[in-house]
């Protein structure tokens, strides 16, 4: 909870994740799914669902970092996008400017 909830609040607070990068959070959710699909396999093949109830630790922890992954990544992707659009085009161009033919001196 503690190293998910500054970013989560500076991204709100900011209204974007514009310099942040996004890949270690997909790779953090890639590896939580991972983590979970691995645990409920573990007991569906054994047959033994006490495996999942028997590593709360892992569960949770699984879920709960899914969970901030997913806050992240619909503030990238979806919740903030246009600021990025925007700052990534840099200032819109001056309408008397647009298309204006360019010339040397």
């Amino acid at each position: 909870l503690v190293k998910y909830l500054p970013q989560v609040w500076l991204n709100y607070t900011r209204r974007s994740t514009d310099g942040w990068n996004i890949d270690n959070v997909l790779l953090d959710f890639t590896g939580g799914v991972l983590s979970l699909t691995q645990l409920l396999l573990d007991a569906g093949c054994a047959r033994d669902w006490t495996k999942v109830s028997g590593d709360p630790v892992k569960f949770g922890l699984g879920l709960f970092s899914m969970f901030f992954d997913i806050v992240f990544i619909l503030q990238h992707y979806v919740w903030y996008r246009e600021d990025q659009i925007q700052s990534s085009n840099g200032p819109a161009a001056a309408p008397e400017r647009a298309g204006a033919p360019m010339t040397t001196p």
